[in-house]
């Protein structure tokens, strides 16, 4: 017997604990597990002082997506899955946002086909629903039960871009998704306190970058989060509060479960290492996202949520528009709100949460793959090492020290919000599928390998 991969000295971290095996790889599936392989394989790879975990997941990206007049993201999909998998990602999910009016299904299928002739690793996507009847709920069923859509998403926020759903549609989706076994993502702010708060910073004192985070409060955050607790709790649909940025909007989302919310919570690695002084830099408006920075005081709260399980999964919402649409205007009405982050999920989570003592190695393999899997209809294909599953694994270097500027990551943006930031753990070797797709910093992929994801409903994810 031989295989296409053999894996030697491994320390594999588990969300249950470590183990010490090899592992064999075949077909791209992990074949066996071992504590020992004598088989021959066509490659082996010496794992010895590497940590080995289950390649990340992903679950928030926007690569390819357009802002308006013109504007796009800097990533597309070549480029952004390629930065994921230098970064410890085997699989991400962006998003099918459709016109209002629109083919649902033909947005879908015109994603699906720029997905699939670029990415380099495995994905899925998300839709967004915008409004609510008898034509979107028929398309929705069409895309869950024929072609593994198990996840919608939902704006309580941007009226003026014609993103956000009303309550009333909101309920009836949330009814819709409880019935089919969807899974709801939300973009949690209260629009009209978000439209006051503007307004007000505006008349107070104009529109400058560095008083954005008041034009967002947590506040308005922590409101919607449990607004959509209660829909929650009414509806029985299970939901997912995306890049949770506050203390406030965390207490919120414990108080909504609290009351019965089936709630998932994610947050993002650019609330836990910055805070909201930078938007007084000159160069602030590259850091403008939504929501935004917080204070130190609610980056510690999200650290503490990710360590006591009331945060569930890390995603980046990669979203990087260059220096040029940034930087264009200090007001921040007119800035693009996003930021880069798929590449930087594993380091960061390894080297300021694991190796600082703020969560232990278990819970990170939790907080990037395993949690991710059962979540987003990926379990058990994906989200652990283990017989049977996808030979999605990654090893990191625990010693290596990086700092993530421009020059080392692999966004095609023209800037890193992690410029002089340096973390110690780094993965060094990326494994999609049973082929190696990153080593070293280096892409060894092509584009169009990755394969879009079928994904199981709620009902269908093995408990």
């Amino acid at each position: 017997m031989g295989f296409d991969l053999v894996l030697r000295n491994c320390r594999v971290a588990d969300p249950f604990g470590t183990f010490e095996c090899e592992i064999g790889v075949e077909g791209g599936k992990i074949a066996v597990i071992a504590k020992s392989i004598e088989a021959r394989a066509e490659r082996v790879i010496d794992a010895s002082g590497k940590v080995v975990v289950p390649g990340a997941i992903d679950g928030h990206v926007h690569f390819e997506m357009q802002y308006g007049g013109g504007m796009a993201t800097a990533d597309d999909f070549d480029s952004g899955s390629s930065a994921a998998s230098c970064g410890g990602v085997t699989t991400f999910i962006d998003f099918v946002t459709p016109e209002r009016g629109g083919s649902i299904v033909g947005a879908f299928e015109e994603r699906l086909a720029a997905a699939s002739a670029k990415s380099r690793i495995d994905f899925g996507l998300h839709v967004c629903v915008l409004e609510w009847g008898p034509r979107v709920e028929a398309e929705l069923n069409e895309l869950v039960g024929g072609r593994g859509v198990s996840s919608v998403k939902v704006f309580t926020a941007y009226s003026r871009r014609g993103l956000m759903i009303d309550d009333g549609s909101l309920l009836r989706a949330l009814s819709w998704a409880s019935r089919a076994g969807v899974l709801v993502l939300c973009h949690c702010e209260n629009e009209w306190i978000v439209l006051k708060e503007t307004e007000r910073v505006v008349e107070e004192a104009g529109a400058d970058v560095s008083r954005y985070e008041e034009s967002r409060p947590a506040v308005s955050e922590a409101e919607a989060v449990l607004r959509l607790g209660y829909l929650s709790s009414v509806t029985g649909a299970e939901v997912l509060v995306v890049h949770l940025s506050s203390g406030a909007g965390l207490r919120a989302a414990e108080a909504a479960r609290g009351i019965g919310a089936r709630m998932w919570v994610e947050t993002c690695p650019h609330y836990l290492l910055l805070t909201k002084e930078v938007y007084s830099r000159p160069d602030g408006g590259l850091f403008v996202m939504a929501p935004p920075l917080r204070t130190r005081e609610d980056a510690q709260a999200l650290w503490s949520g990710l360590a006591s399980g009331q945060i569930d999964v890390v995603g980046s919402d990669h979203a990087p528009y260059a220096s040029a649409h940034k930087l264009k205007s200090r007001d921040f009405r007119e800035i693009p709100g996003g930021v880069q982050g798929t590449e930087t999920i594993v380091p960061t989570l390894f080297s300021e949460g694991v190796r600082k003592g703020r969560i232990s190695l278990e819970r990170f393999v939790r907080l990037t793959s395993y949690v991710p899997a059962r979540v987003y209809g990926l379990y058990p294909r994906k989200g652990r090492i283990a017989v049977g599953a996808d030979a999605d694994i990654v090893l990191i270097d625990p010693e290596r020290r990086v700092r993530l500027g421009k020059d080392v990551l692999h966004s095609r943006l023209d800037f890193s919000i992690y410029e002089g930031v340096e973390v110690t753990g780094y993965p060094v070797l990326t494994i999609s599928r049973g082929e190696v797709v990153a080593e070293d910093g280096e892409v060894t992929s092509r584009p169009g390998r990755g394969r879009y994801v079928h994904r199981a409903t709620r009902a269908q994810v093995p408990r």
